[in-house]
Parts: C-alpha cells; structure tokens; sequence
C-alpha cells in the first residue's frame, strides 16, 4: 500500500475529487483549507498573500500508483488541476483500523 499526498488550490478541488473518484479512489481525507509559502509563492489567506490550499490524502494499492500519479500529471498539463499542484507517494509502513 502507498500514501497519496496531494496538495493543490482549493478552487480545484471539485474536479481533484471527481479524477479520484473516477480512477478508483474510493477512501480519502480532505483537509480543505491549508496556508504555507513555496517556490510558487505564499497562499496565507489574507490580503497580503490570498488564496489557500487544500491537500487529500488517501492510501492506495501498490498497483494504482503508476496510473494515478499519470493521470495527475495529465490533468496539470491540461490545466484542470493548477500547475502548483504537488502530489507525493510514500510507503504505508503499518496501519490501524478501528472495527
């Protein structure tokens, strides 16, 4: 299992959401509003630096990855995800569920 790790604009999100959905991605967190600064600038919310982000997380199959990050590099290509769209995958060590 891997972790998906997407930050992106939260302007995008509706789409970000329906890619995932679409690619079989059927658990996930959202946490929609996120501040911090970057190589692409500063989104802090306020006049100064206005805008925000929002990042997904969600734990995937080994075998979904390849075609998943593809696809995220297609859509900020097409310019339907933005182009300071970040997405990382990391290795799922150990996980606990509640029943």
């Amino acid at each position: 299992m891997k972790m998906l790790f997407l930050v992106t604009d939260s302007e995008y999100e509706p789409h970000c959401m329906n890619t995932l959905r679409e690619k079989g991605v059927t658990g996930y967190t959202v946490i929609p509003e996120v501040f911090g600064a970057g190589r692409t600038g500063s989104k802090m919310g306020d006049r100064v630096h206005p805008g925000a982000s929002m990042v997904i997380i969600a734990v995937v199959p080994d075998d979904v990855v390849p075609g998943l990050m593809e696809c995220i590099q297609g859509c900020i290509a097409d310019k339907r995800f933005c182009a300071s769209t970040h997405a990382w995958v990391l290795p799922v060590d150990g996980a606990l569920h509640a029943e």
